[in-house]
């Protein structure tokens, strides 16, 4: 695996996705660390989890304020945000998971054959332990107008 070649991957693929999807501006600041991304306040943050194997296994995470997820909900599913269900919320930062990560591998190796599993919601309970991350981490800071999002894969040994 070629590490700067998946960041290169992960930072177009975000950019992919939510530009086109969302017509959100990015910008992947380098200074910030994941430890200052949201000042503890881990509960206003939801994160979806998706599992893969290939080449190189492991599992990524996507990460958006609560607060900034259901206008994204709103503008994917063409809806009013007032209308959307928590279930329509959830399902749509799964969606943008498993998107981003599904672009990434296409742009690291389109040869190459990756099993991506379905995406589920991180329990609040389970926050740290995805967040927490390995030695094998690569954690992408993104801000776009006033939200801060961010993308991490977990390379598994």
């Amino acid at each position: 695996m070629k590490k700067e070649s998946l960041i290169t991957a992960m930072k177009n693929s975000i950019s992919n996705v939510l530009e086109t999807m969302f017509f959100l501006p990015m910008n992947f600041p380098d200074a910030v660390r994941k430890e200052e991304c949201w000042s503890g306040k881990t509960d206003q943050i939801k994160a979806a989890r998706l599992d893969f194997e290939g080449p190189f296994s492991g599992y990524c995470v996507f990460y958006t304020p609560k607060k900034f997820a259901v206008p994204m909900a709103a503008d994917f599913m063409g809806k009013d945000a007032e209308g959307l269900s928590d279930a329509q919320i959830t399902g749509t930062v799964m969606e943008i998971t498993n998107m981003i990560a599904g672009n990434i591998f296409s742009l690291y190796d389109e040869q190459a054959i990756f099993n991506l599993s379905i995406p589920e919601l991180v329990a609040p309970d389970d926050f740290q332990k995805v967040f927490t991350g390995a030695e094998n981490e690569i954690f992408i800071v993104i801000d776009s107008l006033e939200n801060r999002l961010a993308f991490q894969m977990v390379i598994s040994p």
